[in-house]
């Protein structure tokens, strides 16, 4: 083995102890950063998808619940259409009138390109008899005159349909609510903008109904005929064709190759809008539901597109879609991996529709809500990041070996001046020194040895400073992931903002029954002050609505629960509806309580039923009247003719008189239905409701002492009222007043009361009287009812029409055998 001098051994140690700590650094810092890249990129993938998933579901949940909404408002048509006559201009009318805009498309290809301002909501709108013949129908906004008889499901539009027969077996009241009905359309019909040659009913776009019917009944009982409303289905599809879950929120129509897009089902699992018209449910030529696409299709049919999707014979296409059908036949809502058939990985967030009319009574589901957006889309931002932390990494490696490279150099020169400078005095003493063996004495050794260590440093701190660089770079990249987490964030929070304004109070409830959040809307009906937050309990939120503590508790174990719930507060009947979810977000247990006020809405149905059956008895009473009071005029005259004959026979002249008194009564009912049938318009004016109340009171003073009636006034001197009609309250009063004296017949007490309120004046009258039985107090203001044993039934009817038509309202409290009380409000604000 070769002996190493002095100075390579110090040239290589020295070379080894410098260069290589730089290379360990230089690798461990590579490895960090690569782990970092790692790390940062799949967390912020994690979050992503966490947040981009909640916000898809989020979506889901309301669009389910506008569609929800907008099937409701179907049937609230459906009771309007159902109260008009017949007639062709009352339909033509009633179709002008439910219009709505929709995105549509034009030419061949799948791109729209017009948007119409309104299409009809009902692409039919039809009356049918009892027998099943059409007598009136309306289909695309012109009146049709090739009218069919429905009641063979042959002769309907789509060859099959049993609406008529199903509409006819129903209550009063009852609806029947159809699938959806249409032609299918193939994908070669769609691609091509054309019919198929195929099949003859097939056609470049969908056209499909839902039907809604009802049958009417005559006041008998007796079946009149069913009414139908037939919704177009592009009404439905705009609730999905337009959402895009992309930066672009919203688009005329989707693209069904990227993957995002949304789709509505049925609850039997049927697409019934899609970007595809293939994938939507429909009928052949001959009126039969086409087979859904499953792992036996065959190749001609998938060619041609005649496979319609239904998520329940869908699981060899992904084993997710039969359990979303499932998950939204269980009312819950939620998020899963899918891949369509185009091959697109992607997460789908669904929520059912709640509706239990018709045919979806059983599911308690129309269907679902699905929305759908490629993953790789929402890494956008994370895989950047991590390409620019990449980007840095490499340079930073190629950085530190070009630097460790001429630092090599560098250390290599300084290490052999080094090696040197400390061997070369060295070898010039021994010069010297021999140099004196020989007899030179006078030799001199000049020696210069400098330490030469400053390029080291210099090239420590230049990997240093580059180290520090690429570390605020890194620092950078970390500030735009946290802005985008921000920017998620503040679109959560708008979501979570309409949540708070929504019209209904909303409550969530833990697994202890503990009020954990609450909206505004739910404050302001519990009557609970804005702190009220927090894992409150659930008796103590609802400590001022007994009532509705009551309904819920017994209902908590149900799961999923709906009631209708009426209060009283203030004089006031309010009613409200509750409803009972379970909270099944990310796999928590508890509870979502929705309350709604109901109160306008059902106040303004009871009053608008009881003008239109006082209208009716009105036109019925005047036709009667009229039709009666002629002839007895004719009766009256003969037997006064007939009595002044009758001079020499006193017994016939009495039964003469006898029969004339009986028509003067007859006369004087005729009379009292004339006035019911023809009340004067109320004038409003300015006056004193205590006055009024006074000479109505001194008009029947006479009778009270006569009926041993004690009179208890409690009035004041002036009582003002700003939109009041004097005559027609003195008789609603002079009406409330003579029941009360009938009440009595033996004599008794009577309270008259009058009070100025904050928002209108108040009126009480109570009698000491018998009272009326519970079972009879619904009944006591509609017409032609009466207790008594003569009388018309008029006069409770007559005052309630005059309370209401000045905006007020009317209140009776009654028990039997302790006496009654009317409680009248009128209002400053006037006539409704």
């Amino acid at each position: 083995m070769p002996r190493l001098s002095f100075h390579k051994k110090v040239l290589y140690v020295f070379c080894g102890l410098t260069l290589l700590p730089l290379v360990l650094l230089a690798t461990f810092a590579g490895q960090s950063l690569d782990t970092v890249e790692q790390l940062l990129r799949v967390s912020a993938i994690s979050a992503l998808d966490e947040q981009a998933a909640e916000t898809l579901e989020l979506r889901a949940v309301m669009v389910a619940d506008e569609v929800r909404t907008f099937l409701r408002r179907i049937e609230s048509d459906l009771s309007v259409l159902a109260k008009l006559p017949a007639e062709p201009e009352q339909y033509l009318w009633f179709n002008q009138n439910h219009r709505r805009p929709i995105w549509t498309r034009t030419g061949t290809n799948l791109w729209p390109r017009e948007l119409r301002p309104s299409v009809s909501l009902y692409k039919e709108i039809t009356y049918i008899d009892s027998s099943g013949m059409e007598l009136l129908r309306i289909a695309d906004g012109a009146l049709r005159k090739d009218l069919r008889d429905v009641s063979k499901p042959a002769n309907t539009t789509y060859l099959s349909e049993i609406y008529f027969n199903a509409a006819r077996e129903l209550q009063d009241g009852q609806i029947y609510v159809s699938h959806l009905t249409g032609w299918h359309v193939n994908k070669r019909a769609q691609l091509a903008g054309a019919a198929d040659p195929e099949g003859a009913v097939e056609g470049a776009v969908y056209e499909g109904v839902v039907r809604f019917a009802r049958p009417v009944f005559a006041v008998d009982g007796q079946l009149n005929g069913v009414v139908v409303l037939s919704l177009d289905h592009r009404h439905l599809m705009e609730f999905t064709q337009h959402i895009a879950p992309t930066e672009e929120r919203f688009v005329i129509f989707p693209s069904y190759q990227s993957g995002n897009y949304a789709f509505m089902f049925d609850n039997e699992g049927w697409i019934i809008t899609h970007p595809k018209f293939w994938d939507i449910r429909g009928l052949d030529k001959d009126g039969h539901l086409v087979p859904p696409y499953t792992k036996d299709s065959s190749k001609k049919e998938i060619a041609r597109g005649a496979i319609p999707y239904n998520l329940r014979e869908a699981a060899f296409i992904h084993p997710n879609y039969p359990e979303v059908h499932q998950a939204v036949l269980g009312g819950r809502s939620g998020v899963v991996d899918v891949t369509n058939v185009g091959g697109s990985r992607k997460i789908m967030a669904f929520a059912p529709i709640f509706y239990d009319s018709g045919s979806y009574a059983e599911t308690g589901v129309f269907g679902g809500i699905t929305i759908g957006a490629e993953v790789k889309q929402f890494h956008h931002m994370a895989e950047s990041a991590s390409e620019n932390i990449r980007r840095l990494y490499h340079a930073f490696l190629t950085g530190a070996w070009v630097m460790i490279g001429l630092t090599a150099l560098l250390v290599v020169f300084v290490a052999y001046r080094l090696s040197h400078n400390i061997t070369g005095p060295l070898s010039t003493l021994i010069s010297g020194t021999r140099e004196m063996a020989r007899g030179k004495l006078d030799t001199q050794v000049d020696i210069s040895s400098p330490v030469e260590v400053a390029d080291l440093a210099t090239a420590f701190n230049t990997m240093a400073r580059q180290l520090f660089e690429r570390r605020e770079r890194l620092l950078k990249t970390l500030a735009v992931l946290r802005r985008s987490r921000k920017e998620i964030k503040q679109e959560r929070d708008f979501k979570q903002t309409i949540v708070e304004n929504v019209e209904v109070g909303i409550l969530t409830l833990n697994i202890r029954q503990a009020v954990t959040s609450l909206n505004g809307v739910a404050r302001t009906i519990l009557g609970l002050d804005d702190g009220a937050s927090g894992d409150l309990p659930l008796f103590e939120a609802l400590r001022n609505v007994p009532e509705i503590h009551k309904a819920v508790s017994q209902s908590m174990e149900v799961g999923r629960w709906s009631e209708y719930v009426s209060l009283e507060r203030s004089g006031r009947s309010l009613t409200y509806r509750l409803a009972l979810h379970p909270l099944s977000s990310r796999g928590e247990g508890g509870h979502i309580l929705t309350i709604e006020d109901l109160t306008e809405r059902v106040n303004f149905r009871q009053q608008m039923a009881r003008f239109e059956r006082l209208a009716s008895l009105g036109r019925l009473s005047a036709g009667i009247a009229h039709e009666v009071r002629n002839p007895l005029t004719g009766i009256s005259l003969l037997l006064d003719e007939l009595h002044d004959r009758m001079l020499s026979n006193p017994d016939d002249q009495r039964l003469i008189q006898r029969a004339l008194q009986e028509i003067e009564r007859l006369e004087g009912l005729v009379n009292e239905l004339l006035n019911f049938a023809s009340l004067p318009d109320t004038r409003l004016a300015a006056g004193d409701l205590a006055a009024i109340l006074r000479d109505t009171l001194f008009l029947l003073s006479k009778q009270f002492l006569k009926q041993q009636v004690v009179l208890h006034e409690d009035i004041p001197d002036e009582l003002l009222h700003p939109n009041m009609d004097s005559d027609r309250l003195k008789q609603a009063i002079l009406n409330l007043l003579t029941n009360a004296m009938d009440a009595m017949p033996g004599g008794g007490d009577l309270w008259v009361s009058a009070r100025r309120d904050p928002d209108g004046t108040s009126l009480t009258i109570r009698d000491s009287g018998q009272g009326i039985p519970a079972d009879r107090l619904p009944l006591i203001f509609e017409p032609f009812y009466t207790t008594k044993g003569e009388g018309t039934g008029l006069g409770l009817s007559i005052t309630h029409t005059i309370i209401t038509s000045h905006g007020g309202r009317v209140e009776v409290h009654s028990r039997e055998g302790e006496g009654t009380e009317f409680r009248i409000f009128l209002p400053d604000s006037g006539q409704i």
